[in-house]
C-alpha cells in the first residue's frame, strides 16, 4: 500500500477548480481528436497552433495545481523526465554557434570561404545545418512530451482515462468514415488538394496512406481494448448464459437464445466500429500499417490472455467476435494489399538502399550528429546514384534519429519511449483492475515501434499526439488508485 499523499496533493479541489480542470480536460481531448484534420497537423501553421494549444493547456493546469489544490500526480518516472529533457537540450546545443570549431559542420566553413575568402574571423555555424528546422523539431518534440504528461495527469481518474480513449474512438471511426466515402465515391480531393491518389487508397485527412495506417491501427487498439473491457472485464453480457444442468430440461435451447440476443444486441456498436477501422486500415494499402498493426494486435491479445486466461465463454466470445469482424474486412477488401505485398522484393526496394547510405553517412558524426530535423538538408550531401529519389525522410525513424542526433542522444531517444513501455508492463502485471489500459499502451507501443522501422509516421503532429496520448493514459492506469 503506497502511502497517503505520495501520488497526490492534500488539499482537496472545490467545485470552482474542478469545473474549471474539467474544462482544461476537454479542451485537450479536442485538441487531440482535431489534429489529424488539417493534414494530419503536418503543416507549419497547424503543428505550431498544435504546439502553442497544448502549451496553453499546460499552463492553465499548473496554475491550477498551484494556487486551485487541483489533484497532481508525482509517480512519473523522473529517470524518464531527465533523459526527455536532455535529449531537447542535446538538441539546443546542436544548433548553438559557441560549441567548439571543430564541432561545428564543416560545410559551415566551406561556405564562409567562399562567400568571404580571406576573414580571418572563426566562421559561423553550428553543428546543425539548419538551426530552423532543428528548432521547430524540438518545439514539436517538447509538444508530444507535454501531451504525455497532461495525458499522465488527468488518466490517473479511470472515468477520465476511459473517456480519453472513447473520444480517440469515436473521432478515429469518423475520420476512418470519411476516408471511406471518399475512396468509394472516387473523388480525387481532399479539401483545397487534388490529387488521384484519393482515389486509389483511404488516406482519410492525411496526405499519406501509411501516416493514416499507423492512425486508423493505433484507434484499433484502443477499440478493441475498450470492447474487451465492457465485455470481459467489465460487465460482459447483460446475463450469464445458462447451463444445461441449471435450467428446466427443454428451456435450455430458448434461453441460450434469449443470452444470444441480449449479448448481440449489447456488442454491435463496438463491433461495426471494428469493422470499419480495420476496413479503412486494409484499404490504405500500406504494408507496413497493416503488418505493424497486426503484430500489435497479437500483442494486445497475448496480454488480454496473460491476465484473463482466456477459458470462459464471455471472454472467447468477445476475442472471437473482435477477431472475426477483423477476418472478414481483411477477407472482402484485401485485394490490393495482397498485390502490393505479394510484390514486394527487398532486394530492389528504394527505402533499403537509403537504409545502407544512411548507416555509412552517420559513421562520419556518430557522436555528435548532424542537427535534429535536418535530415533533407544534411543527407543530400550523401546521396549516391543508387538513390534516384529525393528523400526528405528516411523511412527509417531509428536511422533517422541516429544521424540527425547522434547515437548517444537517439540512445536516450529511444529509453524515453521504451521506459513509459517498461511502465505498462509492469502495471499489466500488478493492476488488479483497469489492466487493459497498459495493455493498450504496450500494444500501441509496439505498432508505432514496428512501423517506425518502415516509415515515419512518427514524425506526422497527429499520430505522435495521439500515440502520446495513449501512452500518458496507459502509464497513468499502471499505477494503482488506492492512494
Amino acid at each position: 500500500m503506497n502511502r497517503p499523499g505520495r501520488n497526490a496533493t492534500s488539499r482537496p479541489p472545490n467545485s470552482v477548480t474542478n469545473g474549471a480542470n474539467t474544462f482544461l480536460f476537454y479542451l485537450f481531448l479536442l485538441v487531440l481528436v482535431l489534429a489529424p484534420l488539417p493534414l494530419g497537423s503536418n503543416r507549419e501553421w497547424s503543428w505550431t497552433l498544435c504546439a502553442a494549444l497544448i502549451s496553453v493547456l499546460a499552463l492553465g493546469w499548473s496554475a491550477l495545481s498551484l494556487f486551485g489544490g487541483t489533484k497532481q500526480s508525482l509517480r512519473l518516472n523522473l529517470a524518464l523526465m531527465i533523459a526527455f529533457l536532455l535529449v531537447c537540450a542535446w538538441a539546443v546545443v546542436q544548433t548553438s554557434g559557441f560549441v567548439p570549431q571543430h564541432w561545428k559542420h564543416p560545410l559551415w566553413a566551406m561556405s564562409s570561404a567562399v562567400l568571404a575568402p580571406g576573414a580571418v574571423a572563426p566562421s559561423p555555424g553550428s553543428i546543425s545545418l539548419a538551426p530552423d528546422d532543428s528548432f521547430t523539431a524540438v518545439m514539436r518534440l517538447l509538444s508530444y512530451g507535454l501531451v504525455f504528461f497532461l495525458a499522465f495527469q488527468w488518466g490517473r481518474d479511470q472515468r477520465l482515462a476511459k473517456r480519453t480513449l472513447q473520444w480517440l474512438v469515436f473521432a478515429g471511426l469518423v475520420y476512418a468514415i470519411y476516408g471511406l466515402v471518399v475512396f468509394w465515391s472516387g473523388s480525387n480531393g481532399l479539401f483545397l488538394f487534388e490529387d488521384p491518389g484519393f482515389r486509389q487508397d483511404v488516406r482519410s485527412t492525411f496526405m499519406n496512406r501509411n501516416h493514416f495506417a499507423t492512425y486508423a491501427g493505433l484507434i484499433l487498439l484502443c477499440a478493441i481494448s475498450l470492447f474487451y473491457r465492457r465485455m470481459v472485464v467489465h460487465g460482459g453480457p447483460p446475463s450469464p448464459m445458462p447451463a444445461k444442468g441449471r435450467i428446466p430440461p427443454g428451456a435450455h435451447i430458448s434461453g441460450r437464445t434469449e443470452w444470444l440476443e441480449r449479448c448481440v444486441l449489447q456488442v454491435w456498436k463496438p463491433l461495426i466500429i471494428i469493422l470499419l477501422l480495420s476496413t479503412a486500415l486494409i484499404l490504405t494499402h500500406s504494408r507496413g500499417g497493416f503488418f505493424s498493426t497486426l503484430v500489435a494486435g497479437v500483442v494486445l491479445l497475448a496480454c488480454f490472455n496473460y491476465r484473463r486466461r482466456i477459458r470462459s465463454t464471455g471472454s472467447l466470445a468477445a476475442v472471437g467476435l473482435a477477431v472475426g469482424i477483423a477476418f472478414i474486412a481483411f477477407w472482402l477488401t484485401s485485394e490490393v494489399l495482397l498485390q502490393r505485398i505479394d510484390q514486394t522484393r527487398f532486394d530492389n526496394n528504394l527505402r533499403f538502399a537509403a537504409y545502407q547510405v544512411i548507416s555509412e553517412s552517420t559513421r562520419d558524426n556518430p557522436i555528435l550528429g548532424f542537427g535534429y530535423g535536418t535530415f533533407a538538408d544534411s543527407f543530400r550531401l550523401y546521396r549516391t546514384d543508387v538513390i534516384d529519389a529525393y528523400l526528405d525522410r528516411s523511412h527509417n525513424t531509428y536511422l533517422e534519429n541516429a544521424f540527425e542526433l547522434g547515437w548517444p542522444a537517439a540512445l536516450l531517444l529511444f529509453t524515453v519511449i521504451a521506459l513509459p513501455c517498461a511502465i505498462c508492463i509492469r502495471g499489466l502485471r500488478r493492476r488488479g483492475r483497469d489492466w487493459v489500459y497498459p495493455a493498450t499502451g504496450i500494444a500501441a507501443t509496439v505498432l508505432v515501434g514496428v512501423h517506425s522501422y518502415f516509415d515515419f509516421s512518427l514524425q506526422m503532429p497527429a499520430v505522435a499526439m495521439t500515440y502520446a496520448g495513449i501512452l500518458g493514459v496507459a502509464c497513468a492506469q499502471s499505477y494503482s488508485s488506492d492512494s
